[in-house]
């Protein structure tokens, strides 16, 4: 059985401390760096198990946040679409990079990012045991609590509102 997914916002109301250096860069900037698509390329390869999602997903990404490590080589990556609200899709860090803050990095990095140009809400879908991960980000995990069914079995469905846990 596989893991259950939550969803998860966020509204940007202020600048964060980030503990780590990250760039957060423009499609074109990204794509200029090649060892970076490179290595983003690897990782996606090894830490998912389709790369069908990936391709589909990136066709919308306009930014790209960038962890290097000490030596300049990219080993963190965070993957943006931005129609108004963002929707962070990917969050990828390399084995050795685990452990470090890079993850909370990216994603800190990226709402300051959302914050200074003025998105309103910050959204993503991810496994539970990422959790807290994104609760010490400031998301909100979000869930849908079932209503009753006013129709007799059969007759038809009912909404089911969403709520902040």
């Amino acid at each position: 059985m596989s893991e259950p997914e939550l969803h998860y916002f966020c509204k940007p109301t202020g600048e964060r401390p980030v503990a780590r250096v990250v760039e957060f860069l423009t499609m074109p900037e990204f794509i200029a760096d090649e060892p970076a698509c490179k290595t983003l390329w690897e990782l996606v390869s090894t830490q998912f198990r389709t790369r069908g999602k990936f391709l589909a997903v990136w066709a919308g990404v306009r930014f790209v946040a960038v962890h290097r490590d000490i030596d300049g080589t990219a080993d963190g990556f965070l993957l943006v679409n931005a129609p108004i609200n963002w929707q962070i899709d990917y969050v990828v860090v390399a084995a050795s990079a685990r452990g470090q803050g890079v993850a909370s990095a990216l994603v800190t990095e990226t709402l300051n990012q959302a914050y200074l140009r003025g998105v309103p809400y910050v959204m993503l879908t991810s496994k539970e045991s990422l959790r807290p991960l994104y609760e010490g980000c400031g998301f909100v995990a979000v869930e849908e609590e079932p209503t009753p069914n006013p129709l007799p079995a059969g007759r038809g469905l009912s909404a089911s509102p969403v709520r902040a846990r």
